[in-house]
């Protein structure tokens, strides 16, 4: 959705754009955080955020909201100092019932660790694309990264987590 109407209330558009996006947003940023009760206060926090400013110049609402909540999951995470580079061969450990998650904790711990194991460049593509139902346009938008590099990153991830569940299997 674009803001190019002067006339239209940047609140009300941003109020319908994050009413359209609430789910998308809270599930990127569960799988994000590895938390629900921190999704919900990023969100939350974020949605004031953007209230108290002026929105009139946005080009596209739905990319600098997305921008925005991948600034505040990576502030967060920053702040609670729980970013780990997990090497691909350290995934090991995995068990069948790792790769068969029996609850949302469990999917949400395997899909992390495999998603920590990637450069960070190609997992933020992967999970704006997947738990951001975000088109790769839209990535591009978002990271400011032309668009081929963005389909690129997402190739490579997957590639990689392929690779990595197939030595677990």
């Amino acid at each position: 959705m674009e803001l190019n109407n002067k006339t239209t209330n940047p609140n009300q558009t941003l109020e319908a754009v994050i009413t359209a996006e609430l789910s998308a947003m809270y599930r990127y940023a569960c799988y994000r955080l590895g938390e629900r009760d921190e999704a919900q206060e990023v969100i939350q926090e974020l949605y004031l955020k953007l209230h108290s400013k002026p929105l009139n110049d946005v080009r596209n609402l739905r990319c600098y909201i997305y921008r925005s909540l991948s600034n505040a999951c990576s502030q967060a995470l920053r702040e609670r100092r729980k970013i780990c580079f997990i090497d691909i061969d350290s995934l090991s450990d995995l068990t069948a019932d790792d790769l068969h998650p029996a609850d949302f904790a469990q999917e949400q711990a395997l899909i992390s660790r495999l998603l920590a194991a990637l450069p960070d460049e190609q997992s933020e593509v992967i999970r704006l694309h997947l738990h951001g139902e975000c088109t790769f346009a839209e990535i591009a938008d978002i990271l400011e990264t032309p668009l081929a590099t963005v389909k690129s990153r997402y190739r490579y991830g997957i590639e990689h987590l392929r690779k990595g569940l197939q030595n677990k299997i």
